[in-house]
């Protein structure tokens, strides 16, 4: 078995060494490191020259001709990647000693999971801890115990957004099969979120409910959580019903079926006839498609727990007694 790392850098020099030193550090070691720099101007490359003078068979330093940004600098690492296993890093956050072990585990005891993320603590350029009591996963809204398992990832990443953070994040080589080009771009739609569509919809997404990296949030990074405090209140103010629907828990009655499909039903339908510029038309499809599966799904499911109820109210609908049910 071979581990790889995918890590890229631009203008990094403040943070990397820390960030080399904890991914060289690991209880189970990697074998190989591959970087993709994107032209720094500072002394990033000076920095990862003398780690490969020291580990010339570990470390393969690619500087690319042009910018490419986030989304391409992490497509052309994972694609110079040669390992059985690959770790998509940062260059400013801190890798837990256990991160790789933790992680290969979940690979080792479930052969049909194809990536695997986990949460994270928040530190500062000091390395000292911030937040005590938010953690990653609480500015996403993947509020783990709360929801029932096992998880619909599809049905999260569609209706929350992403939860899924790429410096978390390990895939195995399987995915390069099918994950390539990145349909992606720079502003509000990333290749971690990207994979992890790929990912849901294979039904091959697990997790590990650890904070196994330190996500550094400083004033010069390249992409990040943005306001941590902002986001974490954001998820608080998300109502019982929002959280019904994501499935944080059964439903019970009538009209809670109802809920989640009438829900679900009207943003397919927002979706489909607002093309969204922030995805290209192939995501576009997919979100269309997934969207359409899960308000099947949930028709189902509402028919199926509350039979006698929905005849009724499919009776009183079709007497226009009752048009508050989309019977479509």
């Amino acid at each position: 078995m071979k581990i790889s790392v995918a890590l890229c850098t631009y203008n990094g020099e403040k943070y990397i060494k820390k960030q080399l030193d904890s991914i060289l550090n690991q209880t189970q070691q990697v074998d190989e490191i591959i970087v993709c720099d994107d032209i720094s101007s500072d002394s990033t490359l000076t920095i990862l020259n003398t780690y490969k003078d020291k580990h010339p068979s570990l470390f393969k330093i690619f500087v690319n001709e042009t910018n490419l940004k986030s989304n391409k600098n992490f497509e052309k690492a994972l694609s110079l990647t040669t390992g059985d296993y690959i770790f998509f890093s940062d260059q400013d956050d801190l890798w837990q000693a256990e991160k790789v072990s933790k992680i290969i585990n979940v690979f080792k005891n479930n052969t049909k999971i194809e990536g695997v993320f986990s949460n994270a603590a928040f530190i500062d350029e000091n390395d000292s801890v911030i937040f005590d009591d938010i953690s990653l996963w609480d500015t996403v809204g993947f509020h783990e115990p709360e929801i029932v398992k096992p998880i619909n990832f599809l049905k999260f990443l569609l209706i929350n957004g992403n939860f899924v953070t790429g410096a978390t994040f390990c895939v195995s080589k399987k995915v390069k099969e099918f994950c390539f080009p990145f349909n992606t771009n720079e502003k509000n739609f990333f290749h971690d979120h990207w994979i992890a569509l790929l990912l849901a919809e294979r039904n091959s997404l697990a997790y590990v409910n650890e904070k196994l990296i330190s996500y550094r949030i400083h004033s010069a990074q390249q992409v990040g959580v943005g306001g941590v405090k902002e986001s974490f209140e954001f998820q608080k103010t998300k109502t019982k019903e929002y959280k019904l629907i994501l499935g944080f828990f059964t439903p019970k009655k009538f009209n809670e079926y109802k809920l989640i499909t009438r829900f679900i039903h009207d943003k397919y339908k927002h979706h489909t006839n607002n093309y969204d510029e922030h995805y290209n038309s192939l995501v576009n499809k997919k979100v269309e498609d997934g969207l359409f599966k899960l308000f099947q799904e949930a028709k189902s499911n509402m028919i199926k727990k509350k039979p006698l109820k929905y005849i009724t109210k499919k009776i009183a609908y079709l007497f226009k007694k009752d048009n508050s049910l989309t019977f479509k």
